[in-house]
């Protein structure tokens, strides 16, 4: 199965009506295309096997790229998708997420060449069931793959065309709900320019490493720890607690226009354990949206994220004070998740940018008695 794009982010929040004006404000999404699926529009429903249903609403936007900025992973700057959703009964997969998890990412929607009858051979030869299907007016399929245990908390919902959205347009004025600083300038939403990673914490790094191979055809990882200690976490902070002693083990991959960073816990207070898999078990942690070289424009990022009620929550310098990450906590605004800033502030030396080791999948496995 090739995975070529990103359709949509797939966010499960407690209250549409409240949660699209904090994308307008936060992500400048302020056009939304909206729809009540009702159980009269709802056929064929089987979740985990059984004959069941239910209903929601749904909302789809998208950012607008910021074309100044760098774009993820050498590409050109591109648009994030979403798809807001909002639970109204019965069984569905984003009412069991919200029922047993509360907000955030519950799927992704992911374009892949081939036919449907492809998709369902490749899953069903990993063994990989269905979570749920149903039709929506008789004519759009949406199914969504268990891959919770493989990926980490998560469901895949891949097709081999673009759906269309239907629904009402919706629109909220982000410009009004940022307001102008203190000076009188507006206000502006974070400056995205695509998806470099999801950040995705889980239980076992290198377990995972051969899941995301299995289930995405991810064939390439770059490994490393990082941990309170020079060229790695130069001056980490969480919360109040500056400086802290932390720690977390991670591998990188990517495939077609998307990235993820599995992560690991290692040792010491972070907002991975102690506000995520603590209360949730392993999910999406956060998006990885906004990259910038220029100092002047990340001060204002976080100046601006701040006073809108999204300050930096976690983060460091890195590979000697070559860059910085910083996470804005957008928990509560945009629905369980954090969103991911860094500045890269001159060009880090190679013995901190190399990784601890590579993983390469599509290296032939050393002949029987050579090891």
């Amino acid at each position: 199965m090739n995975i070529t794009q990103l359709l949509a982010v797939g966010v499960v929040t407690a209250d549409l009506d409240a949660t699209l004006p904090q994308y307008a404000k936060y992500l400048g999404i302020d056009d939304w295309t909206v729809e009540d699926v009702t159980a009269d529009r709802i056929t064929e429903s089987v979740c985990h096997g059984r004959r069941n249903g239910g209903t929601y609403r749904t909302a789809f936007g998208r950012t607008t790229a910021d074309a100044e900025g760098p774009g993820p992973m050498g590409r050109k700057p591109e648009s994030i998708p979403f798809e807001i959703v909002q639970p109204t009964g019965g069984e569905t997969p984003f009412n069991e997420f919200w029922l047993s998890r509360g907000e955030g990412i519950a799927w992704l929607t992911v374009l892949a060449d081939g036919s449907d009858a492809d998709v369902e051979a490749h899953f069903s030869g990993l063994g990989i069931g269905c979570a749920h299907t149903h039709l929506v007016d008789g004519t759009r399929r949406r199914t969504f793959w268990d891959t919770r245990a493989e990926l980490g908390g998560y469901l895949l919902e891949v097709v081999t065309s673009e759906p269309e959205r239907t629904g009402v347009s919706v629109h909220h004025n982000g410009q009004a709900l940022r307001g102008n600083s203190a000076d009188g300038t507006p206000r502006r939403p974070l400056p995205l320019q695509g998806i470099n990673h999801f950040g995705v914490v889980v239980d076992d790094t290198m377990a995972s490493c051969d899941a995301y191979h299995r289930v995405l055809g991810i064939e390439h990882f770059a490994i490393k720890t990082w941990q309170t200690e020079e060229g790695r976490l130069d001056a980490p902070y969480y919360r109040d607690q500056n400086p802290v002693q932390h720690g977390y083990f991670t591998a990188q991959g990517f495939v077609g226009n998307l990235g993820f960073e599995i992560i690991q816990c290692k040792y010491g207070d972070s907002h991975y354990n102690r506000e995520f898999t603590d209360q949730r078990g392993p999910g999406i942690h956060h998006m990885f949206p906004y990259l910038t070289k220029d100092q002047a424009d990340w001060d204002l990022s976080v100046t601006t994220m701040a006073e809108l009620g999204a300050g930096l929550c976690m983060g460091s310098d890195l590979r000697g004070g070559a860059a910085e990450y910083g996470y804005f906590d957008t928990f509560d605004q945009l629905g369980g998740y954090l969103l991911e800033g860094v500045i890269r502030r001159f060009p880090a030396e190679d013995r901190y940018m190399a990784p601890d080791w590579e993983v390469d999948f599509a290296k032939a496995p050393e002949a029987e008695g050579t090891r």
